[in-house]
C-alpha cells in the first residue's frame, strides 16, 4: 500500500470512528461532544467525505444528522450552500438539522430560506427555523415570524401550537423595533407561553420593561401605555 493510500485509509477511519462515537447514546455527553469537536476541527480536511455522508440517503440517519450539525460549527461560509440544498433532505429531522446549522453558521444569505421553513409540514422544522432566524438576526426576516404568528397552519383545533413562542422568542433576539406593534398584540393571545415570550422579546428590543413591583397585568398595561405615548 502507497503512502497516500494509507494516509485516505486512516482519514476514511478517523471519520467513521468519530461519528460511531458521536452518535453512540450508550457513551456519556462528554465523550460525545469530544468526537464531534474534532470532526469540527478536522472538516477542513474531511470536507469530501463528510459531504458525502450528509447527501446519502442510505447512511445511518443519526450520523447523517450529526455531519449537518458539524457543517454549522466550521464558521465556513463555504457550507452554506450545501445547508440550504440539505433544508430540502425528505426527512424532517435533517431539514431542522440543516436549519439549526445554517443558525449557528450566522448565513444571513439563508435568510429567505430559513423564512420560508416557517411553512414547513414539520413543526421541528418549524422551531429550527425560527430560532435561526434569531440567531441570524436579519432585520429583514423579521416579517416571516410576524406573519407566522398568524398562520393558521401554527394552531390545532384553533389552540395555539407551541412552535409559536420561538417566533416571538427569534422577533426578540432579532430586535427589529418594527416588531414592537406585533408583539404588544401578543398581550391579547390566547396562549399564556406566548404572552410570556412577548414580555422578554420587548425588553430585548428595548432595553428595558416595566416588571419591577408588578404583577404581570399591571406589567403588560404598563407596556401598552409606553407604546401608546410613543405611537403619539
Amino acid at each position: 500500500m502507497t503512502f497516500l493510500a494509507l494516509l485516505v485509509g486512516l482519514v476514511h477511519a478517523g471519520i467513521h470512528e468519530d461519528l460511531a462515537t458521536a452518535s453512540n447514546k450508550d457513551l456519556t455527553e462528554p465523550q460525545r461532544m469530544e468526537a464531534f469537536n474534532r470532526l469540527v476541527l478536522d472538516f477542513p480536511a474531511k470536507a469530501p467525505e463528510l459531504r458525502a455522508i450528509a447527501f446519502n440517503d442510505d447512511h445511518d440517519a443519526h450520523q447523517r444528522w450529526i455531519v449537518v450539525r458539524v457543517m454549522g460549527q466550521t464558521h465556513s461560509s463555504k457550507v452554506s450552500e450545501d445547508l440550504i440544498k440539505l433544508t430540502k433532505d425528505p426527512m424532517p429531522a435533517m431539514r431542522a438539522a440543516a436549519a439549526r446549522a445554517l443558525g449557528d453558521l450566522g448565513a444571513k444569505d439563508a435568510s429567505d430560506v430559513l423564512g420560508g421553513l416557517l411553512k414547513d409540514d414539520a413543526m421541528i422544522v418549524r422551531q429550527a427555523a425560527a430560532d435561526s432566524l434569531g440567531l441570524v438576526r436579519s432585520q429583514d426576516s423579521a416579517r416571516y415570524l410576524e406573519a407566522a404568528l398568524q398562520d393558521s397552519s401554527n394552531y390545532y383545533k384553533g389552540s395555539s401550537l407551541w412552535v409559536r413562542k420561538h417566533y416571538v422568542a427569534a422577533l426578540g433576539d432579532i430586535g427589529s423595533a418594527t416588531s414592537i406593534p406585533a408583539l404588544i398584540a401578543c398581550f391579547d393571545d390566547k396562549d399564556a407561553d406566548v404572552v410570556d415570550a412577548s414580555l422578554v422579546a420587548l425588553q430585548k428590543i428595548v432595553g428595558f420593561d416595566f416588571a419591577e413591583g408588578r404583577s404581570q397585568s399591571e406589567h403588560i398595561e404598563a407596556w401598552r401605555r409606553w407604546w401608546a405615548s410613543e405611537k403619539g
